[in-house]
């Protein structure tokens, strides 16, 4: 899948997570215009709509559709509801609910959206932004799609997504500063994998399936990212977990600016927790090369643990090392869990680690107060 094509599916999933008439109401050409100039703020694309009308409280547009200003990619709805639209006095309009049905995507991605629906919604004005993000003039509570499927114009299989949520909080800026959402049931079937290389059926599954959950807050004043938990779970596979704290964390509206990498390198972790509990994944990798090699797994795994210590030498810690060895000889052995904590005494920045390796690299598993253990309880 190439990247143009990846970021018109984001442009999508961008869509469904952004007589008299009341003295408050917006007329529906405004609605769906700014919704259209909200959408596509930032991006290199354009949005259109064939009509836009009344149906009681509601604005119904019919046909309302995103597509790159070159190429044929493109994602169109059938039908988008403004429910009881009001002009706003921080935006264009604010709406309870915006819903999205009937989607379709073309182009070097094609596939279907079977509906989508925001919450909580003020639509900015678009053209006193300053944002150059995609989406970036919409402000929402809750955003929530289902029913996507989607494949490569030159591929045969069809990939999944069962459900996408996103909920956002605590904005300021326009930017909102608590996130916490899931992807669910993304199923990737084997014919989309490269012929050649690793598959689900090299390590026996007929298909990759993937749950993804986040709940993450930002604290401006302290410049501080809590990430109280993300979490990506392989079906029959294994369980990958993050949390912790990082701070100096530069304004995501400034990651796309020249110097954003600099501006990364500054930021710091406070804490940081990763771990892996293993429901199968690691077996079945192991008993692979195990049986390439015309062996049992329990001899391929003492190949690897005793090949361990000449790896870790450039690490120049011995005492680090020889915890490093320990977890990984205990995890290869009893495929259970394996956890990497940082907790250093004061923060420390990727500069500050750069600098390390450079003059000391023996000190940076002290310096991060690092640890790694295997087969622990959660």
């Amino acid at each position: 899948m190439s990247s143009r094509s990846f970021g018109l599916l984001l442009a999508g999933a961008a869509l469904v997570f952004g007589g008299s008439l009341p003295a408050a109401a917006i007329e529906p050409e405004a609605a769906a215009n700014a919704l259209a100039a909200a959408l596509v703020k930032g991006s290199n694309v354009n949005a259109t709509f064939d009509s836009a009308e009344f149906d009681g409280e509601n604005i119904v547009i019919e046909n309302f559709v995103v597509e790159r200003t070159s190429g044929d990619d493109k994602v169109a709805f059938a039908q988008v509801v403004i429910a009881s639209p009001v002009e706003g006095d921080t935006g264009v309009f604010q709406s309870p609910e915006i819903s999205f049905t009937g989607g379709t995507l073309a182009g070097e991605l094609n596939g279907t959206i079977a509906a989508g629906t925001m919450t909580g919604v003020t639509v900015l004005d678009a053209a006193k932004s300053t944002s150059t993000d995609l989406a970036s003039s919409i402000v929402y509570e809750t955003a929530e799609a289902a029913g996507l499927r989607f494949s490569p114009e030159d591929k045969q299989g069809v990939a999944t997504v069962d459900r996408m949520y996103l909920e956002s909080g605590n904005v300021l800026d326009g930017v909102a500063q608590d996130s916490a959402g899931s992807v669910e049931g993304i199923t990737i079937p084997t014919d989309l994998f490269p012929e050649n290389g690793f598959r689900p059926d090299t390590f026996g599954y007929e298909q990759l399936r993937i749950d993804v959950s986040w709940e993450t807050s930002r604290d401006l004043a302290a410049g501080t990212l809590t990430i109280d938990d993300v979490s990506v779970s392989i079906a029959d596979g294994g369980d990958i977990s993050v949390s912790g704290v990082i701070g100096d964390l530069p304004d995501p509206r400034s990651l796309n600016d020249a110097g954003a990498a600099s501006d990364v390198a500054k930021t710091k972790v406070h804490e940081l927790t990763i771990r892996y509990d293993d429901n199968s994944l690691a077996g079945r990798i192991l008993d692979f090369f195990a049986e390439r090699q015309g062996i049992e797994r329990a001899e391929y795994a003492k190949q690897l643990t005793d090949a361990l210590p000449f790896f870790m030498i450039a690490l120049k810690n011995p005492g680090f090392q020889e915890q490093v060895i320990g977890a990984v000889t205990g995890f290869l052995a009893n495929p259970q869990s394996f956890t990497i904590e940082i907790a250093p005494d004061s923060p420390v920045s990727g500069d500050d680690i750069m600098a390390l390796a450079k003059s000391e690299p023996g000190t940076i598993p002290d310096r991060l107060k690092a640890s790694v253990t295997a087969n622990t309880p959660e």
